[in-house]
């Protein structure tokens, strides 16, 4: 005897709106479909209605594959596993904490899962938040919303070339992140009328560790002497390469080339080509809101905002931080050094 299905189809109902209106037999329609019997009699009495023939005018019962599938989808709705939280309130006070200070719930999940410790899942957490049972939270509490929409991404084709090396010449190890060493820069302006006030942003693409500068003028000569200083405070080895765009601010390839290996130059229009630095740029705008002065902000405001994207669990690198991947990498460099 064949194995009978547990799960009814669109086209298994439609199956069976033919059969039952046709005048088969709950069985001769179960030996069709392959359902037990006691199943098709539910599945048609979900889906029955009133039908009026047009010919003796007498009401007859008939099945509706629509309507059945309607009631299950509906029905389905109601279906879910029962809550956790019962026993677990302090649990839940503490994920209210951790994503009011900026977490995502994925975030915490991976951490405590990696920390050994008792949690729900990803999905569960967001299904409580949109509940109401993770106390003050709400789905405009979330620092990331979701991106649904698939991204597409286009070349524009350049009028001149690059200053440097352009990205079409990067090795591929380096867009596969295979080893660290390898940034992505960027500059991150607070208003529009006021480009002096800027922010200079290294992001590592393998570990993800994030640097942020105060500079004083959105100028080739900041950003230089910016990165040498930044660089004298780490090991040699630590800035093999760094991607930019074709902006102003990084058109002294020559000088930067003599702090680095090499640079690379994106595609005009290509932001999509630093990733890295687009999604780090949309974390930074929590501290830094677009159209807002960065006047009177200091270095200080810029290590506070890196020292909390780098302690981020990240889901990308394990749930482990930039900080403790980094920091790993650094000493090996220190050790290797003669």
């Amino acid at each position: 005897m064949s194995k009978k299905k547990k799960r009814m189809t669109w086209t298994d109902r439609l199956q069976i709106e033919k059969l039952f209106n046709a005048g088969a037999s709950y069985r001769r329609i179960a030996q069709k479909t392959g359902f037990a019997v006691s199943s098709i009699y539910a599945e048609v009495q979900r889906g029955l209605y009133d039908h009026l023939d047009g010919e003796t005018w007498k009401s007859l019962k008939r099945y509706s594959a629509q309507i059945a599938d309607d009631d299950a989808k509906w029905q389905a709705t109601a279906k879910g596993c029962p809550v956790k939280l019962d026993k677990h309130h302090d649990y839940a006070r503490a994920i209210a904490n951790r994503i009011l200070s900026g977490e995502s719930p994925d975030q915490i999940v991976g951490d405590l899962k990696r920390q050994g410790r008792w949690t729900v899942s990803t999905v569960t957490l967001y299904r409580y938040i949109d509940q109401g049972f993770i106390p003050g939270v709400t789905n405009k509490a979330l620092p990331i919303k979701s991106r649904r929409k698939k991204r597409t991404y286009s070349k524009v084709r350049a009028v001149k070339p690059p200053k440097g090396v352009s990205i079409e010449h990067r090795p591929g190890h380096i867009g596969a992140r295979q080893l660290p060493g390898h940034w992505e820069m960027d500059t991150v302006i607070g208003k529009a009328k006021g480009k002096g006030q800027t922010l200079l942003v290294l992001t590592e693409r393998l570990t993800r560790y994030e640097i942020i500068l105060k500079l004083k003028d959105k100028t080739a000569n900041s950003v230089v002497s910016a990165l040498s200083k930044t660089a004298g405070h780490y090991p040699k080895g630590t800035f093999q390469t760094i991607t930019v765009d074709n902006g102003c601010e990084f058109q002294d390839y020559a000088a930067m080339k003599r702090l680095t290996d090499e640079v690379y130059y994106c595609h005009p229009y290509s932001s999509w080509e630093r990733g890295s630095n687009e999604n780090a740029n949309r974390i930074i705008r929590r501290f830094f809101p677009k159209g807002q002065s960065l006047k009177d902000r200091t270095q200080r405001d810029c290590d506070a905002a890196a020292r909390y994207m780098n302690s981020m669990h990240r889901k990308i690198l394990g749930y482990a931080t930039p900080q403790e991947l980094f920091d790993q990498w650094q000493a090996s460099l220190t050790d290797s050094t003669p």
